[in-house]
């Protein structure tokens, strides 16, 4: 019985070390992305996408360029991993503004969505400025049109079938293309004044198409 005991002790005790030691891969391979994501945001604010390599990423890393390839096949890899990830944040940040009927509701997003700019704007210029800025900036804006769909739903609001594609398209680049402009004009302007300048755009067109 003890000899059993012992054996199991000493089975628990290795699995214990194996998820140790793959805790500190996870970890040593989680810092080691973000060392070339950071390597690629500060390359791209310097020099144009396309011109980027593996080589000028893990240079600016001070890693192997063979680390590189173990965990990317190219530099569009690495780029479309850290739109996702931007991207992810953006649609967790939007989905948890709460819509309540009776409530001003439009304002709280547009604010959300300045302050998220503001929070990675160094992120949000090399994603959204760059050549391949479209790619990312339609992600943006479909996460937009869902909300735009969850607002609808939320407030018991219908549109016309064939129209509604378009209403939700028009107020999702609209805002888009707004903020492209905001970062391309270096943000001269707050993001409490940003809001309300696209608030002043904008709610002409919810006052429209959401009547009281």
């Amino acid at each position: 019985m003890v000899e059993k005991e012992m054996v199991l002790i000493g089975e628990r005790l290795l699995e214990r070390m194996n998820t140790m030691e793959n805790g500190k891969i996870d970890r040593r391979i989680k810092r080691t992305k973000t060392m070339m994501r950071d390597a690629l945001v500060d390359l791209m604010s310097e020099m144009p996408f396309g011109e980027i390599t593996a080589k000028d990423i893990t240079s600016r890393a001070d890693l192997n360029r063979a680390t590189f390839y173990l965990h990317y096949n190219n530099v569009f890899e690495l780029l479309d991993e850290l739109e996702d990830e931007i991207a992810t944040s953006f649609s967790q940040m939007v989905e948890k503004i709460s819509i309540k009927q009776g409530e001003e509701w439009e304002y709280p997003i547009v604010g959300h969505i300045c302050s998220f700019i503001v929070d990675n704007q160094k992120l949000c210029r090399c994603l959204l400025l760059n050549p391949r800025s479209d790619h990312f900036a339609r992600k943006l804006t479909e996460i937009m049109k869902r909300k735009g769909l969850q607002v609808k739903e939320e407030l018991g609001v219908r549109f016309d079938p064939v129209q509604e594609g378009y209403i939700h398209q028009f107020i999702a680049s609209g805002a888009m293309g707004m903020m492209k402009q905001w970062l391309l004009e270096g943000m001269p302007i707050s993001k409490e004044e940003m809001t309300d300048f696209v608030m002043l755009i904008i709610r002409p067109i919810f006052n429209i198409l959401l009547p009281e």
